[in-house]
């Protein structure tokens, strides 16, 4: 799914068909996925033995993050029925799903490490790590294990995936605001990003179904520096023109 991080797939091609498989429980759909290996190939495999670090199986945050922004361009870029807003709704909730850890007392925090298991929702390298520490331990060695190299392994561009994909700014070089939300039509009747910086501007994007919630009107609302810009009444692609 990389290429299409950068566009670079031709579209009219039919290449997009491939990502019928993200969705897909023998491709690469899976609790806490996806998974960095297609299921259904012979060298797929959630392994607790050898390098903690492994690419045929466990799902990584950031190869997880890569995948939604091409999802994004495929969605915005691309005419083809191969993958909707709804998948992509969906794909980021599990993603949001995995950010957790339960500790040993039984609760359950906040956290991203480097890989997990993609059924469980167990890190895997940190479980590695805290398996050969106590080896380390029981044979009375110092313990020389990096049990927290993990922690805070946020190169996942996790608020990126929600400012340019799910509110949908797409970033541009000219002075056109464009913001195309991928909030699939009838899921949520409200939400708001606010104070975004943007061309040394600061954005707001609302989507308000019934006028009430924001006090600022029905519809999909975008105002840079409290001025409005742009405004539809339906939750789609709009632009609008940044001031000189």
């Amino acid at each position: 799914f990389t290429p299409w991080y950068f566009n670079l797939p031709e579209a009219g091609k039919g290449y997009e068909v491939a990502w019928k498989q993200l969705m897909d429980p023998k491709g690469f759909l899976a609790p806490f996925g996806p998974t960095t290996a297609e299921q259904r190939h012979e060298g797929f495999k959630i392994s607790y033995e050898g390098h903690g670090c492994q690419w045929n199986g466990p799902s990584w945050p950031f190869a997880t993050a890569q995948t939604l922004t091409a999802m994004a361009n495929v969605l915005n870029n691309y005419k083809q029925d191969a993958i909707s807003r709804e998948d992509y709704l969906k794909t980021l909730q599990i993603y949001a799903g995995s950010h957790h850890r339960k500790l040993a007392d039984g609760r359950v925090v906040s956290w991203i490490d480097e890989n997990l298991d993609p059924f469980t929702g167990e890190w895997i390298a940190r479980k590695r790590c805290e398996e050969r520490n106590a080896e380390l331990v029981a044979k009375g060695e110092p313990d020389k294990v990096l049990r927290e190299r993990g922690k805070d392994y946020n190169h996942s561009s996790f608020c990126d995936l929600v400012i340019t994909g799910l509110v949908g700014l797409r970033p541009r070089a000219d002075n056109v605001v464009e913001v195309n939300p991928l909030v699939p039509e009838g899921k949520w009747d409200w939400f708001c990003l606010d104070r975004v910086s943007y061309h040394g501007r600061t954005l707001t994007i609302l989507w308000d179904k019934t006028g009430e919630k924001y006090g600022r009107g029905k519809g999909l609302r975008v105002f840079a520096d409290g001025r409005e810009i742009a405004h539809s009444e339906t939750l789609g692609r709009v632009t609008g023109t940044l001031s000189e």
